[in-house]
């Protein structure tokens, strides 16, 4: 998942004009995304049922994890930590851990954002099966509770280099 993030990701980057030096922090950032759910329980993280409130907020506490993790094995880039631990942050406010608003997510954690949804719409789940790519924009970018999540912007650049 992480690598398949990642590699979104930098592609993202590069149709949105990032320099080399801003690609690989990107890059570097997908790969690590994730590392902290290996502090959450299996039990939770394979539970193929909705989760309990205690659960969800042990899974919202992963990102913080990441850059925790990140940080001990010396990283200590801002752009990185930031884009791992805000790789959950929702451009309306709904997302976590910090709720930042669009003008407050860097480039890179929507970035992040849009690589990690899509990675994990398009692939099985304890709880789901998966969507196809088509049905997993559809639903980033028309669903209600989704739509305002993304930012837009980025979302159709993702788009449109699918389907080129």
């Amino acid at each position: 998942h992480s690598l398949h993030v990642s590699l979104y990701a930098i592609h993202l980057g590069h149709l949105l004009n990032l320099h080399e030096e801003q690609l690989i922090q990107l890059g570097t950032a997908g790969l690590l995304h994730d590392v902290g759910t290996k502090k959450v329980s299996e039990s939770i993280k394979n539970k193929d049922s909705e989760l309990e409130l205690q659960e969800l907020e042990t899974i919202h506490e992963h990102p913080k994890y990441s850059g925790f993790i990140a940080q001990k094995n010396h990283i200590h880039n801002p752009y990185i930590l930031d884009a791992i631990i805000h790789h959950h942050e929702a451009q309306d406010g709904s997302g976590y851990p910090n709720q930042l608003i669009a003008r407050n997510i860097h480039t890179f954690s929507s970035i992040l954002a849009i690589s990690d949804s899509f990675d994990a719409l398009t692939n099985d789940r304890a709880y789901r099966k998966k969507y196809s790519s088509f049905e997993a924009l559809k639903l980033m970018m028309q669903d209600e509770s989704n739509m305002k999540k993304y930012n837009q912007e980025y979302l159709q650049v993702f788009l449109q280099s699918l389907v080129k």
